[in-house]
């Protein structure tokens, strides 16, 4: 008998059982545990949808990310224009996100978010396709389970200025 089986099965059972207990422990965290990402529950699952556009809303692995889409409706059909990701950052103990589009100005979407009483606000950097550098604020304040206020403010000199706003509704 070669040897090298006995330890070839003893790998793969390890990798296996490893395998079965990430697994386990990425599903193990509830909704309601009290991790920085947990008030992004109320956005996942459905559709959001705002005068011809809607947003998607998941969960990524174990709970650790939140990835959004965003899509316009063109003639009828969905078009995904944007992608990104927020996730906790460790060191600098805030949840960040970042996010690319195409067919918008903006090519890059760098977030500092917050959860504020019934609204979540971030600070915004977005970067056009030059490289240009504009900084505003985005607040998304609930009104129930199935609809916000998304409210952008461009920073300017004179303080913030109401850019875009509007009422998203879910859509299952």
């Amino acid at each position: 008998m070669d040897k090298r089986l006995p330890i070839t099965i003893t790998l793969i059972i390890c990798t296996v059982l490893v395998q079965g207990q990430v697994h386990a422990q990425a599903e193990s965290i509830p909704a309601s545990e009290p991790y920085p990402l947990a008030k992004f529950e109320r956005l996942v699952g459905g559709q959001w949808h705002l005068e011809g556009s809607y947003q998607e809303f998941e969960w990524g692995v174990g709970r650790r990310s939140v990835i959004a889409r965003s899509y316009f409706l063109i003639e009828g059909k969905p078009k995904l224009v944007s992608e990104g990701i927020w996730y906790w950052h460790p060191e600098q103990k805030s949840v960040k996100g970042i996010f690319t589009a195409i067919d918008m100005p903006i090519e890059v979407f760098e977030y500092t978010t917050r959860f504020e009483g019934n609204s979540i606000v971030s600070d915004l950097a977005a970067y056009g396709t030059e490289g240009a550098k504009t900084t505003y604020t985005e607040v998304w304040e609930f009104v129930d389970e199935a609809h916000f206020v998304w409210t952008l403010f461009a920073e300017t000199p004179d303080g913030p200025k109401e850019e875009m706003s509007g009422t998203y509704s879910r859509k299952q």
